[in-house]
């Protein structure tokens, strides 16, 4: 049986965000050798089926929370030290476009909060009436009321180039990738941790469990069951009929209507994939589940609200939505937690972190896992990602 100094369960974003901050070197040396560590995927890596799928995610600074603010500006330091391990640019520079009804909240934050927490941490920004946003970033026939504001330091971030550089980084360095290797179960024997997959046995003295949506899967191996609302998301392309049209990141903030939740995210045209078109998507479940083995593949009908989203509101490009996808995530039920970051065990030798909206930090979460797993603490304030009894069914 082989055994390793860490085993990482899940290899996603998060997942080898660990195992390549395992393998940095700190000092000249790194913080575990390669070769101690294993990264079990139960999919092939890179696969479309978990929280790690798609082409884009938002980068910004903008949030209701102050503590959630701090830690995006604490990472951009591991953001540029990941950037210089690749010559792909992983942060498209395009700023953040945030417009609505000030007043409403959402899982994402809300227009007036955020500018309160921007206005006390000194993060620039520009106040935009309804006129600006439909003159200066091509949308229309916006309702009177909305307001907005503009970030320049928001961007695109590269997620496959994202992935692939943490890939790349911890693979070179030693670390042992499995793919197609589901973990089936997990025991404890003396001071061991015994992993079992369909094909192999391993012994480990630590586990970071990095599966996303999917970790009750891992966990209930702890005697555990994380509350959690798993949301089924749909995203789609719409080819430009203007080649003028260029779009920043943004998301729209607005009151339900009768068909759905009624909030639309964006992001700009990409030079790494379907060349001519903007993604667009809502911010709202197709579909939710207790348990991700409920999931169920989207229907024509669940791209109708985003398609309407965009005649209505969006200049220069065609309604018709095209490479379509889907992503799955896990958000806390307990509305006071946006994810969890955490022990899993007494001897403090299981990590977790799962749940919310996570790439834009997704270097520094690695780096909060490695310390846990090799420190037993972290230099960052993850007091507000810990579990508790009422997270626990």
């Amino acid at each position: 049986m082989k055994d390793y100094k860490v085993i990482i369960i899940g290899g996603g974003l998060i997942g080898l965000s660990t195992a390549y901050n395992l393998v940095k070197e700190y000092n000249g040396h790194p913080v575990i050798d390669g070769k101690d560590i294993l990264v079990l995927e139960k999919n092939e890596f890179f696969n479309d089926k978990g929280s790690s799928s798609g082409n884009t995610r938002q980068f910004r600074y903008q949030y209701t929370e102050k503590y959630m603010s701090d830690l995006v500006i604490r990472s951009i330091h591991d953001w540029e030290e990941l950037q210089k391990t690749t010559t792909t640019k992983l942060i498209e520079d395009v700023g953040s476009l945030w417009f609505g009804d000030p007043s409403l909240p959402t899982t994402e934050g809300g227009i007036n909060p955020a500018e309160k927490t921007m206005d006390q941490m000194g993060i620039p920004y520009k106040k935009l009436t309804k006129k600006q946003i439909e003159n200066w970033y091509q949308f229309k026939n916006l309702p009177e009321s909305y307001v907005g504001f503009f970030q320049k330091d928001g961007g695109a971030i590269n997620l496959p180039a994202t992935l692939n550089a943490f890939y790349s980084q911890a693979s070179v360095s030693g670390v042992q990738m499995k793919e197609n290797e589901e973990v089936i179960d997990i025991e404890k024997v003396n001071d061991k941790y015994i992993v079992k997959t369909g094909n192999q046995e391993y012994s480990t003295d630590k586990i970071f469990i990095a599966t996303g949506a999917y970790v009750n899967d891992i966990l209930k191996h702890f005697d555990k069951d994380l509350k959690l609302d798993i949301w089924d998301m749909v995203s789609a392309y719409f080819e430009k009929t203007d080649p003028n049209i260029k779009y920043p990141t943004w998301f729209a903030f607005q009151k339900e209507n009768n068909q759905n939740s009624n909030l639309y995210y964006g992001f700009p045209e990409i030079d790494w994939k379907y060349k001519n078109y903007i993604r667009v998507a809502p911010d709202y479940p197709f579909a939710q589940y207790d348990n991700p083995s409920e999931r169920r593949q989207p229907t024509e009908d669940d791209y109708k609200g985003t398609e309407e989203w965009v005649e209505e509101n969006m200049k220069g490009l065609d309604s018709k939505a095209q490479f379509k996808s889907t992503c799955i995530l896990a958000l806390p039920k307990n509305k006071d937690k946006l994810l969890y970051f955490d022990f899993v065990t007494d001897d403090n030798n299981v990590v977790l972190q799962s749940g919310g909206w996570s790439a834009k930090f997704a270097p520094t979460f690695g780096k909060i896992a490695s310390q846990l797993l090799v420190n037993g603490h972290t230099d960052y304030d993850i007091s507000h990602f810990t579990i508790e009894e009422e997270d626990l069914k």
